[in-house]
């Protein structure tokens, strides 16, 4: 057997192993922080014009008021032709079939860090940026349906020592028209770095550490990030309260439009591979977590220059409730520490695995499930997908249908924003309707990958019936489609000719109803049963009557008894008729669960 050496242990946990006897003698608290190389001296209001990066600091924009050592407010016109890493931080995975504007693009928490401490440099000339103090992110800053969007940035001095050596700003972020503020925190500058806080997280266990390969982590999306965030590298190590990983640092000559070689005064990609380590280190523990905040952050060195591989540690000091907080410390590739953080505060969710599945790579997995339509002998099957309103919890209705919804939708589901329940209905009936179609055209395709929902849309025709519109292959007819919802459910079918679908909860039924609803000769059909057999088939019977009436595209408009059934099988199946025009047609049932479902398939035929 030859021996190899162990290659097993990444680099960062290495470096850690080496260093952690020798770190703090390696920091300089007292070396000078950078200053920016011209600082802003803001003039009169109104001096520069929003968004144009022509000056070092590439988010100071109009100056609307400035009061020299005491406060200043910044406008500045956040664009996605101008804020290029915009492109590569948006929630929604749909950039080949929709405007970047609709796919939810988000200003980071750490590109938030730095637009608050440019607005802070503008009042400490002479000084450098040494930390971070108390930051809170009340909401996400996002370009949602729109090219530009309009931030105010509000600084002000809150205390300068009588020495001169530091000054604490209080700095908030304000987005247009609002009057609280998207983020704030306090923003500390100084002549020399300052060192207080320490790094106390126990020695890595190795051996007990799930190692996953951060390549990978991007290309299964289970980061969202783009190219411009994404400085994971090489094998993360991810324990039971802890993880360690490797970041790469990365240029920012590609930042921004309008100029290849931007000021900054922090290092915003690197910062946000802290929340995607965090991000990580979460999903093993099935939630989801996004930023929300930091206690307190302090650099001891310049930003470690762009290629440097620096290793990050993060340790879990809780994870209760819905708040994940962490410590966190990112050397600086020699040996030193660049930066510390206590208390890195993210919100966590749990999510469905499905809707995770989904929202990481929605071409691949639909969101709904499949139902088996046993009864039916018909080849192609049509393709039927159920949805339950409690796998969307904790999900925003507003974000899911940013994921789901062509553009040509968006407005209807806005227009139900007053009525929130038939909204998140008509969202569901959507949802299963174009899994359905997607997996219809998958099979017909023969392909793995699955359309994307909003590559098409859901319309109604001139009776109201739901059709598939912007249909993505004019040689190839889109599926007829049929949709059904009951309680908190539904339902919907694909199928390459007419097609009617219900589903009814099985429920007691009183004389009453079945006489509204049955014929004589119905009631008595249903007679034979008995007991809760004979709910079952009273629920079977209204659902056979839905699906003939939209089997026929007229739906039975309160008129059930127009819609008969002339005989029942025992597999469920029904054989219906328009008593005023005579079209007829089969109907099968089957139960599903607690509920009835019903379906009824091709041409209806006069008698």
């Amino acid at each position: 057997m030859i021996n190899r050496p162990n290659h097993a242990m990444p680099l960062v946990a290495r470096m850690y192993e080496v260093s952690a006897a020798s770190e703090l003698s390696r920091i300089e608290p007292d070396a000078p922080p950078p200053a920016a190389q011209s600082g802003p001296a803001p003039g009169a209001p109104g001096a520069r014009d929003a968004g144009v990066a022509d000056h070092a600091l590439p988010f100071v924009g109009a100056v609307l008021d400035y009061v020299p050592g005491q406060s200043v407010s910044i406008e500045r016109r956040l664009s996605l032709a101008e804020d290029l890493h915009l492109a590569d931080h948006h929630f929604v995975h749909a950039t080949a079939v929709k405007p970047l504007s609709a796919c939810f693009p988000v200003v980071p928490l750490t590109v938030s860090l730095e637009i608050m401490a440019e607005a802070a440099a503008c009042l400490a000339p002479g000084y450098g940026l040494i930390g971070f103090e108390d930051v809170q992110a009340a909401r996400w800053i996002a370009l949602a349906d729109t090219d530009a969007l309009t931030v105010r940035v509000d600084a002000r001095v809150k205390e300068a020592d009588a020495a001169g050596a530091s000054c604490r700003l209080g700095v908030a972020v304000f987005v247009q028209g609002e009057s609280h503020p998207a983020i704030s925190a306090t923003v500390l500058f100084g002549t020399h770095y300052r060192l207080s806080l320490s790094f106390d997280a126990p020695a890595l266990d190795v051996g007990a550490c799930r190692p996953l390969n951060a390549v990978d982590a991007y290309a299964e999306r289970q980061l969202f990030h783009g190219p411009r965030f994404q400085g994971l590298v090489g094998t993360m190590l991810l324990g039971e309260r802890d993880a360690a990983v490797e970041v790469q640092v990365r240029s920012a000559a590609d930042m921004f439009r309008s100029t290849a070689d931007p000021q900054l005064l922090t290092d915003p990609a690197l910062l946000d591979t802290v929340g995607q380590t965090i991000a990580m280190w979460a999903l093993q523990q099935d939630d989801v977590a996004f930023p929300v905040g930091i206690g307190k952050l302090e650099f001891y060195r310049p930003v470690p220059a762009p290629g440097t591989r620096v290793p990050m540690r993060v340790h879990v000091t809780e994870n209760k409730g819905k708040t994940l907080t962490a410590d966190v410390e990112i050397q600086d590739g020699a040996g030193g520490v660049w930066m510390r953080i206590r208390g890195w505060k993210s919100w966590r969710f749990q999510w469905d695995k499905r809707l995770m599945a989904f929202r990481r790579l929605p071409t691949r997995h639909l969101l709904s499930d499949a139902v088996s339509l046993a009864a039916l002998d018909e080849h192609p099957a049509p393709v039927c997908q159920r949805l339950t309103r409690k796998r969307l919890a904790g999900f925003d209705p507003l974000l899911l249908a940013r994921h789901y919804l062509h553009l040509d939708e968006m407005a209807a589901f806005a227009d139900k924003h007053g009525t929130p329940a038939r909204q998140i209905e008509w969202l569901l009936g959507r949802i299963a309707a174009k899994d359905a179609v997607r997996a219809w055209d998958a099979r017909r395709r023969q392909a793995r990958e699955t359309l994307h929902p909003a590559a098409f849309a859901i319309a109604s025709d001139e009776k109201g019936c739901p059709v598939v519109a912007r249909w993505h292959a004019d040689s190839v007819s889109p599926p007829a489609i049929s949709i059904a919802h009951c309680d908190d459910e539904a339902i919907a079918i694909a199928h390459g000719s007419p097609v009617g679908i219900d589903i009814e909860r099985i429920a007691e039924h009183d004389a009453d109803f079945v006489k509204a609803i049955a014929t004589e000769s119905e009631r008595a059909l249903v007679a034979r049963c008995a007991g809760s057999e004979r709910q079952a088939w009273v629920t079977r019977l209204w659902c056979a009557k839905e699906a003939l009436g939209k089997l026929m595209g007229t739906g039975i408009d309160g008129t059930p008894r127009h819609y008969e059934a002339t005989a029942i099988d025992t597999d469920g199946s029904f054989q219906m008729r328009h008593r005023h025009s005579g079209r007829q047609a089969r109907v099968t049932t089957q139960c599903d669960g607690d509920f009835i479902v019903a379906v009824g398939l091709g041409e209806v035929s006069a008698m």
